[in-house]
């Protein structure tokens, strides 16, 4: 049917499907494979259509928006790309939440890039560390709560987590562990700034579905920008250390 024939069907069609009940033919799932090696021919129409798109998308993840002093790496139990990551969470969910939070933390997995390169970064390199439309959130944890959270990134080989928290892992259980020089009181509310995919109980952490959380209203990638943004403008290059936070008992 050419695009002249189904504007004029149209308001047939429309009508029918505003007085009729139509009966659609019964569907059956099939999967597909498709073969990494299989050769797939460029449709030039397709490639002319979407070029314009392209070009401008391209120029908008191009755009040079912070300098890193030195390659951030991810690993465990600890790395520089997990500490920048924490920190920076760290940093603007204070600055969202407009007071205090005890510590941020960012699972391991959702680290998408196993590195950032030392030089420039382009906004899209932060689109390709965090990928995924995550919110962040200030979610609000019993002292027993955190400690068996403490238990389960052990059990994982440790997470990135933000500069002022320490703690060994020792099998799979968290020994040592120190919240801003200080151990964890069971008894306390603590204030933990993280994605709304953990706090629904991504990664297992199903313990945290049922937890008071307070939104900050801001995606967990646009935090990161904003943040690298923040420290251009200060003239400040992006940089991490290893500082023990996260360590393997003897």
């Amino acid at each position: 049917m050419s695009a002249k024939q189904y504007l004029f069907f149209l308001p047939v069609l429309l009508l029918f499907a505003c007085t009729k009940v139509l009966h659609l033919a019964e569907t059956k799932p099939a999967n597909y494979r498709i073969d990494a090696d299989a050769e797939i021919t460029e449709d030039p129409a397709i490639k002319e259509m979407i070029q314009p798109y392209k070009k401008q998308l391209d120029a908008e993840m191009n755009k040079v928006i912070g300098e890193v002093a030195l390659t951030l790496s991810k690993a465990k139990p600890e790395s520089t790309l997990g500490n920048w990551t924490a920190d920076a969470i760290q940093q603007k969910c204070t600055d969202y939440y407009q007071q205090p939070i005890d510590f941020s933390i960012v699972n391991y997995g959702g680290l998408r890039i196993p590195n950032v390169r030392k030089g420039s970064i382009s906004k899209g390199k932060v689109f390709e560390l965090m990928p995924f439309d995550n919110m962040l959130v200030v979610l609000h944890l019993d002292g027993q709560t955190l400690l068996d959270f403490f238990d389960h990134m052990a059990s994982n080989g440790g997470w990135p987590i933000s500069r002022g928290v320490t703690y060994q892992i020792a099998g799979e259980k968290a020994k040592k562990i120190l919240v801003n020089g200080k151990s964890i009181d069971p008894q306390k509310m603590y204030k933990i700034g993280m994605s709304d995919y953990i706090a629904n109980g991504g990664d297992r952490c199903v313990f945290f579905k049922d937890k008071k959380r307070d939104q900050l209203g801001k995606l967990f990638r646009d935090a990161l920008l904003e943040y690298v943004e923040e420290q251009t403008a200060k003239q400040q290059l992006l940089s991490a250390a290893i500082e023990g936070r996260v360590t393997l008992a003897e």
